[in-house]
Parts: C-alpha cells; sequence; structure tokens
C-alpha cells in the first residue's frame, strides 16, 4: 500500500488497484462475517487518496448492492480460501468498480 500510495498512477490503474486492494481484503476473511465492508471502505479510501476527496461521491456501493449476486458471483470465481486465489480469474470483478460509474 505505501508503494502504491508513493507511485504515479493512471486513472485506470487506480482504479485497478483500487479494485484489487477491495478483492484481496474480502478474500482474507478477517471477520466473522466476512470482510465486504471493509474491503469497500479500503477500496474508496484508496481512490480518495489517489484522486482527491471526490472519490467518496463514487457510488460504488450502491452498484454493488445492485449487482450484488454478481458481486459475489465474480468474488467467487477466484477460489474460496485466500491461499488459493486464482488471479487469472479476477477480470470481472476488477470491472465492476469502473462500470459502478456508469450505473445511473
Amino acid at each position: 500500500m505505501e508503494l502504491l500510495l508513493k507511485t504515479e498512477l493512471s486513472m485506470g490503474e487506480v482504479f485497478f488497484f483500487a479494485s484489487r486492494i477491495h478483492l484481496i481484503f474480502a478474500k482474507i476473511h478477517t471477520w466473522n462475517d466476512g470482510n465486504g465492508r471493509s474491503a469497500r471502505l479500503l477500496e474508496k479510501w484508496f481512490l480518495a487518496e489517489k484522486l482527491d476527496e471526490k472519490a467518496w461521491f463514487v457510488q460504488s456501493e450502491k452498484y454493488y448492492y445492485r449487482q450484488h449476486q454478481h458481486y459475489y458471483k465474480n468474488i467467487r470465481l477466484l477460489g474460496l480460501e485466500y491461499t488459493d486465489l486464482d488471479y487469472k480469474q479476477s477480470v470481472p470483478f476488477l470491472l465492476m468498480l469502473p462500470n459502478s460509474l456508469f450505473d445511473g
């Protein structure tokens, strides 16, 4: 995280890494009820750190809620356990954050 925060990133890279942070944290399962809320907060925080505080207005949470079946399907594509994740399957999940910008 420290390296990413110090690195100049393109807009696409910011959205990629924000989504990736969300995904990785969600799969760690440190909380009994899952990590979704914390993972979504980290995703938004990273966007705000890299883009500015207007990123807090990106309605990604609303999009994930509306698309909750796709959200859980996409997150399960990678596997159930953090140690066995197949990141080649992550593209559908990683595209959800940028797609949230176009959800009216």
